[in-house]
């Protein structure tokens, strides 16, 4: 039974302008430029970055949920946010950019300018094997700018999520239908107030730790052995 309505990709919208740097919605400029001239560097959102909403196969059995992605000075030193961005101009559209490994982010060459991802689901690839996790693991963002702290828009600037946020809370809906595996990362309570079916779901987890959020056992031990189960 279908529970969400379907909902067309916002993100297609800026694919034409990418690589002239066009990195935010036409939906969320307003509210992103008001929100960058209310706050400090460390919370505001970096334009000129291509944003990150999701990555992996968008079908997976996996699904893991963060809350932002963050901004790295040593990354950015390393070039990664140039180096990279054509990833995730295929990401965007629900494209593969490395055969074999729909999860870019494990891809070897990747893991040197950042190794982030590499580190959390290295649990997960010691009992599988780098393959098999990429290829079965999407993760959505619960909002998909880039900045070095996450900080909620004041009701004063926006009183709505971003039509940005709306399309990955769709994300999150399709994987409830199709009865994948899902697992909070990080925000657990922002995640249930965009997407209430969660609350309920009874394949929904958090991992114990939202300092660390790595995919282990320890850290995951109300459904390590479901997600062992979907790997092998």
């Amino acid at each position: 039974m279908k529970l969400f309505l379907i909902m067309e990709n916002p993100w297609l919208q800026i694919i034409d302008d990418f690589d002239k740097g066009t990195f935010i919605l036409p939906d969320d400029k307003s509210v992103v430029e008001d929100f960058n001239k209310s706050v400090s560097d460390k919370y505001k959102i970096h334009t000129d970055i291509f944003p990150a909403p999701f990555m992996g196969y968008v079908d997976a059995p996996i699904v893991l949920l963060a809350l932002n992605p963050g901004f790295n000075n040593n990354e950015f030193e390393k070039g990664y946010y140039r180096r990279y961005a054509h990833f995730w101009k295929n990401e965007l559209q629900h494209k593969s950019s490395v055969d074999n490994l729909r999860l870019f982010c494990l891809e070897k060459e990747y893991c040197e300018s950042s190794d982030y991802w590499l580190k959390k689901l290295s649990p997960l690839i010691a009992i599988s094997s780098k393959e098999e996790v990429a290829n079965s693991i999407f993760v959505i963002q619960f909002f998909p700018y880039h900045s070095m702290k996450y900080k909620d828009f004041p009701v004063r600037i926006s009183k709505q999520k971003l039509k940005s946020q709306l399309y990955n809370f769709y994300l999150v809906g399709r994987a409830i239908e199709r009865g994948a595996i899902i697992v909070i990362l990080r925000s657990r309570k922002k995640w249930i107030n965009a997407v209430p079916e969660l609350a309920n779901y009874e394949k929904c987890f958090s991992t114990s730790s939202y300092l660390n959020p790595i995919l282990s056992e320890n850290n995951l031990k109300s459904c390590f052995d479901l997600l062992r189960a979907a790997l092998i």
